[in-house]
């Protein structure tokens, strides 16, 4: 009983070929712009220095006094704020006290000792808003206080600041919950439609998120936009790599993680010319409608259709493959006898995420993937979101942040060819954990940054590594699941990523430490997962238990799945690829 072989046909098609090029530049277009939902918080929520404001002096001036308009304003924040000075000299302010001067009349030059009959003059919190210093940022969620159309609630200072932390997490709770619905999804009704879907509501909750009146407001549009951030990569991810050949996925695989980066600096730029937080988000959003235009020239997963028995709809995609290839594809192509040996599951047996943990193999790979898959997603997104705490310009930091990962992504696409991909995965994850554990010897600056940026190489090129390592080890019934389980689970992890940064106000370096520290312990744990260098894509259930084995392994492995009562049909033993 024969079985058809995908990956066999494309190396007479064209394992990267016009067809496949086309595919990989959609996808690639749709990824450059899912990086700016999930970075521009580091714009949106950033933090700014702020003082007290002070009503009762909002309408004096210092006419006849010489003074500029700057200079008086600085004449009343010395009057009106306590100051100090650190031991380099620098002139700080406090930022939720001001002296009480209810009552008190300004002049030009005044000096709080000499103000008030009390002695020293009485301190109270700030009770009449904050001033905000708009050097950098002309507004942020953290500095909206009201708008001439909506009255908004933010002022995210002065015990609320961890709250920008918090609704970064919600972002992550989106992560989790659509890994769970759009990984199922899928592979139920497409990865195109499930795709499509995704950009409708990133395209919809981007515009709403700009007119946000308050916090609570921000949250919960975040939560729903991260709901759909983490399936749009996926889902492009997968339909990039079900296209391409054996010998060509270390280009789909890992480079394609080159456009999320590429998009990622050109983030630091946009948002450098527009300094307003609403403005950055609807342009930030717009080329969403441009994705959406060109997903009609998006094909559906060849590979899926096949695994879902849609036969007609397979050849009808292979014939356009063919033809953009200038190949000749093979007729008949799905005979009865292939149909037949295709069926390699009871007919009452669908495929699900629980039949990531429902054999032996299986489940110890999924288990040791789920965890390393959590700790990738805890330091990638805490190096991520912590650049504006370096000590260092922040659209400086930002934009290094992501050109860092361009070249991490090349040598990771080397690198897994010459040794192998669990070995890559252990070194890249010592090298992240280990620069990033050195970080608590280094003060804010240059020197820190460096050191962080090296941490953001490893870790950028292992999550590359892993994306690609986890398509190659599930077979195509399961893949995006598999894909969206990991997902789940490392969106669990990556929830407390933000609020560990909340851990600096005890000690500085604490939260990179942290970072560092499950880097080493997860990366030893990859040694034990099987090689996939080389090897075809398995397409049943079976050939994903069996991945790795020996034939004599594979015999043993039957038995398992007979018991577990998922009838396959033996395949044929799987040849290295040269």
């Amino acid at each position: 009983m024969g079985i058809f072989k995908l990956d066999d046909l494309l190396k007479d098609l064209g394992e990267f070929g016009p067809y496949q090029r086309r595919v990989f530049a959609i996808t690639c277009s749709i990824v450059f712009f899912s990086s700016y939902v999930s970075m521009i918080p580091v714009f949106l929520a950033a933090t700014v220095d702020h003082w007290c404001e002070t009503d009762d002096w909002s309408s004096t001036v210092c006419e006849g006094s010489g003074l500029s308009v700057e200079e008086c304003q600085i004449a009343k924040k010395n009057a009106s704020i306590p100051f100090n000075y650190t031991s380099d000299g620098e002139l700080v302010y406090a930022q939720c006290e001001k002296y009480n001067v209810s009552g008190v009349g300004f002049w030009p030059g005044m000096d709080p000792s000499n103000y008030s009959s009390e002695s020293p003059p009485q301190i109270i919190p700030c009770d009449q808003g904050w001033s905000y210093d708009t050097s950098q940022y002309t507004s942020s969620i953290v500095t909206d206080t009201y708008n001439l159309l909506i009255p908004l609630q933010f002022d995210l200072v002065c015990g609320k600041e961890d709250l920008t932390q918090v609704s970064q997490s919600l972002y992550f709770g989106g992560y989790l919950l659509g890994s769970l619905v759009f990984g199922s999804l899928a592979d139920v009704i497409g990865r195109w439609w499930s795709l499509m879907i995704c950009l409708i509501i990133r395209l919809i909750t981007g515009f709403a998120l700009a007119f946000s009146p308050s916090w609570w407001v921000f949250s919960t549009i975040r939560f729903i936009q991260g709901c759909v951030a983490i399936p749009i990569y996926i889902i492009a991810f997968v339909l990039a790599n079900e296209f391409a050949g054996t010998s060509r996925r270390n280009i789909t695989g890992i480079l394609f993680a080159v456009p999320f980066a590429t998009g990622y600096v050109s983030l630091a730029l946009v948002a450098y010319f527009l300094r307003h937080w609403r403005t950055l988000e609807m342009v930030a959003t717009a080329p969403t409608l441009f994705l959406m235009a060109i997903m009609i020239f998006l094909p559906e997963s060849v590979r899926w259709q096949i695994s879902n028995g849609r036969y007609d709809q397979a050849e009808k995609t292979l014939k356009v493959l063919a033809k953009s290839n200038k190949k000749t594809l093979p007729e008949p192509l799905f005979t009865d006898q292939i149909k037949d040996g295709m069926k390699s599951e009871d007919p009452g047996h669908q495929p699900s995420a629980l039949d990531l943990f429902r054999t032996p193999k299986m489940r110890m790979r999924t288990i040791n993937l789920t965890f390393t898959w959590m700790v990738n997603a805890v330091v990638y997104h805490g190096l991520s979101l912590n650049t504006s705490n370096l000590g260092v310009n922040d659209y400086l930091a930002f934009a290094v942040s992501g050109a860092v990962e361009i070249p991490a992504y090349f040598f990771s696409s080397v690198l897994i060819e010459l040794i192998g991909r669990p070995k890559s995965l252990c070194g890249l994850l010592l090298l992240s954990g280990a620069s990033l554990l050195s970080t608590a010897i280094f003060p804010p600056g240059t020197a820190l940054t460096a050191v962080a940026m090296v941490g953001k190489f490893g870790i950028s090129a292992a999550y590359a590594v892993i994306y690609l390592y986890s398509v190659e080890l599930y077979p195509t019934s399961i893949r995006s699941a598999a894909m969206g389980a990991f997902s789940t689970f490392s969106r669990i992890a990556g929830i407390i990523s933000p609020l560990i940064l909340t851990l600096s106000k005890y000690w500085n370096p604490l939260p990179m430490v942290i970072y560092g520290a499950a880097g080493v312990a997860v990366g030893l744990s990859t040694l034990l997962l099987p090689e996939t260098r080389g090897m075809k894509l398995p397409d049943t259930l079976e050939e994903g238990e069996n991945f790795g084995m020996t034939s004599v392994e594979e015999e043993k492995m039957d038995v398992t799945f007979k018991e577990a009562s998922v009838q396959v049909t033996l395949p044929e033993k799987r040849e290295r690829t040269i």
